[in-house]
């Protein structure tokens, strides 16, 4: 059994680390709380651009072309988001796993990786995968300003033709608290990329577009990347912080059962000191004592 000054320092120890977690769980869902409520005041509006986005596709003619509308090829840009620290569950570990899957894919001839936070830059440059730009904090503080400021960007090398595809591969916020690691795909807009989007009605054959149908789309093209940029550095933030403040919780519970077995551990090993004292004392040499 240990002894009572080590059972003591064990328990100033984990009382300490409880209240560490309790305090970082208690910040990860003000902080998830508060990326959600920034998304859901933009959802509306990403919402109605992809149903613009496909009611263009779906009426646009035959002989369509665009910056924005063109075949896929074997030239790809990922851009991954993960977080900037850990002490959040499997959050990164899940992300990254599939982002490397995807980016060390033969299907590619040439891959460009932009990552988002100091994991999936740490985790590349261990892997030996060479990394074309990063972006370390953006994923703390998520804003509309940073989305578009990376959509121009994208949007001008893509118009250049330096890439082919984009893919966005982070973790989705579904409904109920569940998060998925996933990848979307980002550029060329294509009516597979718009499917799954509510349509605002059915397509009509006499419908005309001003100055034309290239014009109205490559207008629109930057606000949806925009949508779709902010849209994934949201829900990232979101579901770091939901994956941190669970794992905070479960190492607050651990840590509370923990300091029950170490308190009862406590008063074993004092029991166990009065009980040696009174046998000692019982047990003692009467002649020992003088009057």
């Amino acid at each position: 059994m240990s002894s009572i000054a080590e059972i003591r320092h064990h328990i100033k120890a984990v009382t300490e680390t409880a209240k560490i977690t309790r305090a970082m769980h208690l910040i990860s869902s003000a902080k998830m709380k508060k990326a959600m409520q920034a998304h859901d005041q933009t959802v509306h509006y990403y919402t109605l651009v992809r149903s613009n986005m496909r009611f263009i596709l779906d009426n646009a003619p035959e002989d369509f072309r665009s910056d924005f509308y063109r075949a896929n090829g074997r030239r790809a840009c990922y851009l991954v988001i993960a977080g900037d620290k850990g002490m959040c569950g499997g959050y990164n570990h899940d992300v990254l796993k599939l982002a490397y899957k995807e980016v060390t894919d033969t299907r590619h001839q040439n891959t460009r990786l932009i990552t988002f936070g100091h994991m999936a830059t740490d985790f590349f440059r261990r892997k030996g995968v060479i990394i074309n730009a990063s972006y370390l904090t953006a994923v703390q503080n998520p804003t509309l300003d940073k989305a578009r400021e990376l959509a121009a960007e994208l949007c001008r090398r893509y118009k250049r033709d330096e890439f082919d595809e984009v893919f966005i591969i982070f973790t989705q916020m579904l409904k109920g608290g569940i998060t998925k690691p996933t990848r979307l795909s980002l550029l060329p807009i294509t009516k597979h990329t718009v499917k799954h989007v509510p349509a605002m009605h059915s397509p009509t054959s006499s419908l005309a577009f001003w100055p034309d149908a290239r014009g109205v789309l490559d207008s629109m093209a930057q606000h949806y990347v925009v949508g779709v940029i902010y849209s994934c550095l949201v829900q990232s933030f979101a579901s770091e912080n939901r994956a941190r403040m669970t794992a905070m919780e479960s190492a607050t519970r651990n840590a509370d059962e923990m300091l029950k077995k170490l308190r009862l551990n406590l008063n074993h090993a004092r029991q166990a000191a009065i009980t040696q004292e009174i046998n000692e004392i019982i047990g003692g040499n009467p002649e020992s004592f003088t009057l």
